[in-house]
């Protein structure tokens, strides 16, 4: 079938008052309010006689397993394979917590499982509306470039890294936009990406919100029309140029961002013709007899869908050398003594702090029972005529989204991070500490806190390679499928 069919459809997702928030150590209360309504939004595309979602939803964290049984739902009612259905995640510092993710929130257990409930009824009902929904349609892709985005991991004079800012390091600027419209032209859905930790919203507010991809969509979907899905690429290493709100009200930050991210989107999208090119130039006559030319718009004819596929993988990765079992039970020991000293103090900061690193030394000792040497990291890579997009389930750097757009194959290719489910940061071998990662540093900038994803250890330096490698092997089997 040479025709492209495309749908999409958004479900609200608010968390409900008084749930914990998932992101920020520092944030102590629970969520009183609503900045601006959270969503999960689905787009459906078939042809080839191949049916592919694609789903994007404000949420910081998820485990691979659970995002696999959101997606194993959603491909089942809409016929087709949990490898043909991507879900990026927003990662809003905002959002609801999931208990899997934070066990430290346990007294909030029913309220924190009957929101992942929730989340996974509205990711399927909103696939399943848009595949209702399906129209013809036509598809294009275009880059832009934005700034909005500032590389954080700063040295200090003795050479430590923290959370800061570096203005003059490299990060990946592109803006992704793919255009879906109806054969009018006409947006049906416009996607746009880019990699940048959402935290405009800092930790000092205690309302839910999408961040500055709310903005963003407003703006995109009020000029041009359709519905806007906000796709997160490589931000594990990137912030917003203002930085992390400080201040109880940062939706002033939080507009003001995505408007400039809205803006360029729509500059991209804008410039993107689905069904009409500029056909041979003309000449006319003219009055003053020299003759003029024009390249008068024609319709674009032709099949709408030329390739519609989809191929996702598991990749095991290594992990550093795991300590004995003695230092093992020596570390817990501590972190058990760390939660009773934060128990009796008054700070809920330090007491949410404790729970975390408690949860991980129980972790880290069945690790070193079972004898864990490896995690595994699912990509995934999906073609839509010359257009590919690419999802890593890690909060990953901005060098390996920009690495896998240069080498990929397709003309247009959108790589993103923060795809079905997180498992860690990935870093790529550069990044890590000189020295090696130490189990019992507690490192100053969050990606090389590995404990924060409760994994026992941190991933081996090699990594970033295997999974860019990965990434780019599907590439090459969706080229040369067709």
């Amino acid at each position: 079938m040479d025709e492209l069919r495309a749908g999409v459809a958004r479900r609200a997702i608010r968390p409900p008052d008084g749930i914990r928030t998932a992101g920020f150590s520092s944030r102590e209360a629970v969520v009183d309010g609503i900045d601006e309504e959270l969503s999960v939004t689905v787009l459906v595309l078939e042809g080839q006689g191949t049916r592919v979602a694609i789903g994007a939803m404000d949420l910081c964290m998820v485990p691979q397993d659970i995002a696999l049984a959101w997606r194993t739902r959603a491909a089942d009612a809409i016929g087709t394979e949990p490898s043909h259905v991507l879900l990026n995640l927003s990662h809003t510092h905002s959002a609801g917590a999931l208990l899997r993710t934070q066990p430290e929130f346990a007294e909030q257990g029913d309220l924190l499982q009957a929101y992942e409930a929730m989340l996974a009824d509205r990711f399927v009902d909103a696939a399943v509306e848009a595949a209702s929904r399906m129209r013809p349609a036509r598809i294009g892709a275009a880059t832009g470039s934005s700034r909005v985005g500032v590389q954080r991991r700063e040295r200090d004079d003795e050479g430590y890294t923290f959370l800061g800012e570096v203005p003059d390091a490299p990060i990946d600027p592109a803006v992704g936009v793919i255009r879906v419209d109806d054969l009018e032209g006409a947006p049906i859905a416009i996607l746009g990406s880019y990699g940048c930790h959402t935290v405009a919203v800092g930790p000092r507010s205690t309302v839910a919100s999408p961040d500055f991809a709310g903005p963003m969509r407003r703006m995109v979907e009020q000029t041009l029309g359709g519905i806007c899905l906000f796709l997160q690429g490589g931000g594990g290493d990137i912030m917003p140029c203002w930085g992390m709100s400080h201040e109880v009200d940062s939706s002033d930050n939080k507009d003001r961002i995505g408007w400039m991210l809205g803006g360029e989107v729509v500059r991209v999208a804008a410039s993107i013709r689905t069904h009409v090119r500029r056909g041979e130039r003309v000449f006319l006559p003219s009055l003053l007899g020299k003759g003029q030319t024009m390249r008068p718009l024609e319709p674009v004819q032709g099949p709408t869908c030329t390739a519609l596929a989809a191929r996702s993988a598991s990749i095991a990765l290594d992990l550093v050398g795991l300590p004995s079992m003695e230092e093992a039970l020596e570390l817990r020991a501590e972190r058990v003594s760390d939660l009773e000293v934060a128990l009796q103090g008054d700070s809920e900061r330090a007491r949410t702090i404790a729970r975390h690193f408690f949860a991980w030394g129980e972790r880290l000792v069945a690790a070193v029972e079972m004898g864990e040497r490896t995690r595994t990291m699912e990509v995934q890579a999906i073609r839509v005529n010359d257009i590919a997009i690419t999802g890593i389930a890690a909060e990953v750097f901005s060098a390996t989204t920009r690495g896998i757009r240069a080498a990929s194959p397709f003309s247009e290719t959108i790589a993103l991070g923060y795809s079905n489910g997180i498992l860690c940061y990935l870093p790529t071998a550069d990044d890590y500490p000189a020295g090696g990662w130490d189990v019992r540093d507690r490192y100053r900038v969050p990606d090389m806190v590995f404990q924060s994803y409760l994994m026992p250890v941190a991933l081996a330096p090699t990594s970033e390679g295997r999974i860019r490698a990965a990434v780019l092997g599907l590439l090459g089997q969706l080229r040369d499928a067709t």
